[in-house]
């Protein structure tokens, strides 16, 4: 499985290593604008608070839908919109989540989901709406 900063991010929030996770988050800019970031955010996360609440009932057709997010992450990384490292490490997490959803491991698939909404949260709140008000300020400079 390939291996990102991103995913490092993730891991870090799996292992219950929240203030590496947080350092790690505050410390690597991702080249993706704020617009493009919330669009692919939005569609990750309402699934992944679905699997955290750990209420599924039928696991096949929520690994389709991870399957297709798996889809839609390529497809924006093959456009530029995604960069590579940051799409690499968002798949990366979301199959771990969705072998565990197929295998009916939910208790990792929730710990996993959780880890996963944290570092993409982390990545919004600190790279790139921290990053754009840092290049309007600079601007100003």
């Amino acid at each position: 499985m390939p291996r990102s900063y991103f995913y490092e991010i993730y891991r870090a929030f799996k292992e219950d290593r929240y203030e590496d996770g947080l350092n790690l988050a505050s410390q690597r800019r991702f080249r993706i604008t704020a617009a493009a970031f919330r669009k692919i955010y939005n569609s990750i996360v309402k699934p992944l608070e679905y699997i955290a609440t750990g209420k599924i009932t039928d696991p096949i057709p929520l690994a389709a839908g991870l399957a297709r997010l798996d889809i839609v992450i390529e497809y924006q990384k093959n456009r530029g919109v995604l960069q590579q490292e940051l799409a690499e490490g968002i798949k990366a997490a979301l199959a771990e989540i969705r072998q565990d959803v197929v295998r009916k491991n939910l208790q990792n698939a929730k710990k996993e989901a959780e880890a996963l909404k944290l570092a993409l949260d982390a990545v919004l709140a600190y790279q790139i709406v921290g990053g754009r008000r840092r290049e309007e300020e600079e601007e100003w400079l």
